[in-house]
């Protein structure tokens, strides 16, 4: 491993965990998640000094790959060690971000039609305002970037 020694920014592989069953009993002092689904987007990222680099071209390749791919078996992810990326820090207050939501809205089509699409093909959630505020949220800039962001970055 390297640490950096400055700031830098470096194109690679964001994973979003987007969903997991996390087992119910314990074992070895961890619960298990598994049927790991996730996300992947190529972006821009901003390490810091101090953050820490894993180069590919060594003898550990596999236990690198086991540990930190989070769909892997044995993956840190499967055995907790990452569980704090699965709680959502932030939120919203419904009657401060009603009017916030509806000037979004307005601004980004784009946002207002996954929302009517959403409506359409769930009758539930089309009856349940409090969960369609929470969709605009989740799709605002509002939303806590951090949320389910896996704290692994591939450079390609």
């Amino acid at each position: 491993m390297r640490r950096l020694l400055h700031d830098t920014t470096i194109e690679g592989t964001v994973t979003r965990i987007t969903d997991f069953k996390s087992n119910a009993r314990q074992y070895e002092m961890h619960h298990p998640n598994t049927e790991v689904s996730v996300t992947t987007t190529t972006e821009k990222k901003t390490f810091h000094a101090g953050d820490w680099f894993i180069p590919m071209d060594q003898v550990a390749n596999r236990f690198i790959v086991e540990t930190l791919e989070p769909q892997s078996e044995d993956s840190y992810f499967a055995w907790n060690f990452f569980d704090a990326i699965l709680g959502q820090k932030e939120g919203f207050s419904g009657y401060s971000f009603e009017d916030i939501a509806a000037d979004y809205l307005r601004k980004n089509p784009e946002s207002r039609k996954l929302l009517e699409d959403k409506k359409q093909s769930d009758t539930a959630f089309a009856r349940d305002a409090r969960a369609q505020l929470n969709f605009v949220y989740q799709h605002s800039p509002y939303f806590e970037n951090s949320y389910q962001l896996y704290p692994v970055f591939k450079v390609e």
